[in-house]
């Protein structure tokens, strides 16, 4: 399956109308913002959470979108660590490479990592893509974690 097949057939995320950023495996849209799965066999699960409007950083957003900003990282982050059994999810929020606010949250597993108290921006296996189907099991599963917490089926 092509990865705009699938990225179609997952959900249809819209780019940032100012700078286009967008996401690569859309599964979810929340309060203020979109998660995408960011394909990566070294941390299963690994995600960017998405502001839907155009900040270029943090500090710009208004309180009402910083909270639920919050809000929806925060739940996120329990989703992907109940659906990948990871021990802690990293989150960051860096900027310098795109201009968009959006959170990068990486779940850890200390047992199979080579530096598990390093950033994961450290780790030195080769990252490669995980396999069309655990990119499915991965967004479903989350999907259902999001799901259960939300108490409602979508």
């Amino acid at each position: 399956m092509e990865h705009s097949q699938r990225s179609e057939e997952l959900t249809v995320a819209t780019g940032c109308e100012v700078c286009g950023f967008d996401l690569w495996l859309p599964l979810a849209s929340l309060g203020v913002s979109e998660l995408g799965l960011y394909s990566d066999s070294r941390f299963p699960g690994r995600s960017l959470l998405k502001l839907n409007g155009h900040w270029d950083s943090l500090e710009e957003l208004p309180d009402d979108v910083a909270l639920e900003f919050l809000s929806d990282t925060r739940r996120s982050m329990a989703a992907i660590r109940r659906a990948t059994g990871a021990e802690r999810v990293n989150f960051a929020v860096l900027g310098n490479a795109v201009a968009h606010v959006h959170g990068h949250l990486i779940p850890r597993f200390p047992a199979t990592e080579s530096k598990p108290q390093s950033s994961p921006w450290d780790d030195p296996r080769p990252r490669t893509k995980l396999e069309g189907g655990q990119e499915l099991e991965l967004i479903g599963r989350i999907r259902e974690e999001l799901e259960q917490r939300d108490g409602r089926s979508e």
